[in-house]
């Protein structure tokens, strides 16, 4: 059953819905108690009910409810079903899946590129935060552990720097111009 106070399905972690494996937490309630499966689809084929007139608890939980949460992860190409980040994003928000796969297949979430990109980029960092967390060390630690990574990496950059070449420090100057002045 439904979880009110958690906003979830048993099993289904609370957070954002459009990361979650299935959808229907997010429901829509009309100023006239009419119910809807999502916010998103406010629609005559996701009309739960009217609370006025059924028990807002047995519309949350119907078949047609579960059914449309369900039917997010149902309904994911094979090329998202195979996806490295698919743990973290679920396919998205199916109102968003109207591209196609490379190989044709229709249900590709237009963000996907951006999504792909954005939990491969933060993949390290937070595996780093989780281990900080296991040996009960602030995750925040991170901040000072990347920066340093990243002077690090950009004085090395500068020493590999000649002078007409653009400034690795990515202001656009070239690099006499800009941090090798002194070099």
């Amino acid at each position: 059953m439904f979880d009110v106070a958690l906003g979830a399905w048993p099993g289904q972690p609370g957070g954002l819905c459009i990361f979650a494996p299935t959808c229907g937490t997010a429901l829509a309630l009309e100023h006239n108690g009419d119910l809807f499966s999502c916010d998103h689809f406010v629609e005559p084929d996701y009309l739960l009910g009217n609370i006025q007139q059924d028990h807002m608890l047995d519309l949350v939980a119907s078949d047609q409810q579960r059914q449309f949460g369900q039917d997010k992860l149902d309904s994911l190409p094979r090329y998202c079903r195979e996806c490295e980040v698919r743990f973290a994003c679920h396919g998205g928000c199916p109102k968003n899946r109207f591209s196609h796969t490379p190989d044709g297949e229709p249900g590709l979430n237009y963000l996907c590129a951006g999504y792909k990109a954005f939990f491969n980029h933060v993949d390290r960092p937070m595996k780093i935060m989780a281990n900080l967390l296991r040996q009960r060390r602030a995750p925040a630690e991170i901040m000072s552990l990347m920066a340093a990574e990243d002077e690090k990496r950009l004085q090395q950059a500068f020493a590999k720097a000649n002078r007409n070449d653009p400034c690795p420090c990515g202001s656009g100057k070239k690099f006499k111009q800009c941090h090798g002045w002194s070099k």
